[in-house]
């Protein structure tokens, strides 16, 4: 857990236990000794409201979007604490995929820096070698290691470019933007679980006050305007204002995935079910964690593989000519 999220913990801890703002912070500046504490001081001691001066800190973007909503439903400190809850589970859930891709991705680094060292110290001197045995030029295989490290230099790149400008369509609220990367089938099932999730979430949390569905959606379409969840919202409201019913909508609605609209289908058949959008959201991250193993369960051996071509590629294009020639002296 970083800082930031350690100190909102003491916050909300702090808080519930009968301490005033000011005095949490004083006792939150004794533990921390963090600048943005004092900022937050000086703010209170302006007259600044309070969930003002958390809106302004310098705290993570994720929970500042959630504490922008809780806030306006529930008690300074729970509005905290569910805010917080959210960021850990996605930090929790981040932190397991990182774990999972840390094997393949040495092993990824680990080809990209031997075909370097085969491009730039090897081959050269293997080249040298033959010519003064008068053999004109190698295998032709062995020009496969020069594709390589290009290859990686440009996934790397492309994937970097297209993740950033997605990031940024997100954080910036660029709508076009991201609805040319729904055009994508990898990224658009990735925005559906992301779209989900956080529809999710937010729609559970007016579920607990037994308000209906229409008077749900008319509210977050209001109070999510500033949000990327926008994209949702004003379609599917629009949609309800035209007389569409929620139950049809979700049959063949682009922006959420199918097992969102299942949930939430059967949460309408039986509005008493209000658990129904939080099992969603365990279900969700289960299959993700599913899909994930699944894709190791492929990749690390197809790695495995390559990197067994590639040692086999220089035994045949490096080894065996230099056999031949020793066998001939």
């Amino acid at each position: 857990m970083n800082k930031d999220y350690i100190l909102l913990e003491n916050l909300y801890m702090l808080l519930e236990s009968g301490y005033t703002f000011e005095e949490t912070l004083e006792l939150c500046y004794e533990i921390f000794h963090d600048d943005k504490i004092k900022q937050m001081k000086n703010q209170l001691q302006d007259g600044t409201h309070v969930e003002n001066i958390l809106l302004d800190a310098d705290l993570p973007h994720m929970f500042k979007e959630y504490f922008y909503f809780f806030q306006k439903k529930n008690c300074l400190s729970l509005a905290i604490k569910k805010s917080l809850q959210i960021c850990i589970q996605k930090e929790d859930f981040i932190k397991k995929i990182k774990k999972q891709l840390t094997y393949p991705t040495i092993l990824i680094v680990f080809l990209f820096l031997f075909s370097l060292f085969v491009i730039f110290i090897l081959l050269p001197q293997i080249h040298q070698l033959f010519l003064s045995f008068e053999i004109q030029s190698m295998s032709k295989l062995i020009y496969v290691y020069y594709t390589i490290p290009i290859l990686c230099i440009f996934i790397f790149t492309f994937l970097f470019a297209l993740l950033s400008t997605l990031f940024y369509a997100l954080k910036n609220k660029k709508i076009k933007l991201i609805e040319m990367f729904f055009k994508v089938p990898v990224l658009k099932y990735l925005l559906k679980k992301y779209f989900s999730l956080k529809f999710a979430i937010y729609y559970y949390e007016y579920i607990q006050e037994e308000l209906d569905n229409v008077k749900i959606l008319a509210l977050l379409n209001e109070q999510m305007k500033d949000t990327d969840l926008k994209i949702v919202l004003y379609e599917m409201n629009n949609r309800i204002q035209e007389g569409e019913s929620l139950e049809m909508i979700l049959i063949d609605f682009d922006y959420l995935d199918s097992l969102f609209s299942s949930f939430f289908r059967m949460y309408i058949k039986n509005p008493a079910n209000s658990k129904a959008l939080s099992q969603y959201i365990e279900c969700t991250f289960q299959q993700l964690n599913y899909l994930i193993s699944n894709i190791m369960k492929y990749l690390i051996p197809g790695i495995y593989c390559f990197v067994g071509f590639f040692v086999i590629s220089i035994y045949i294009s490096i080894i065996i000519p230099m056999m031949n020639i020793f066998s001939k002296i």
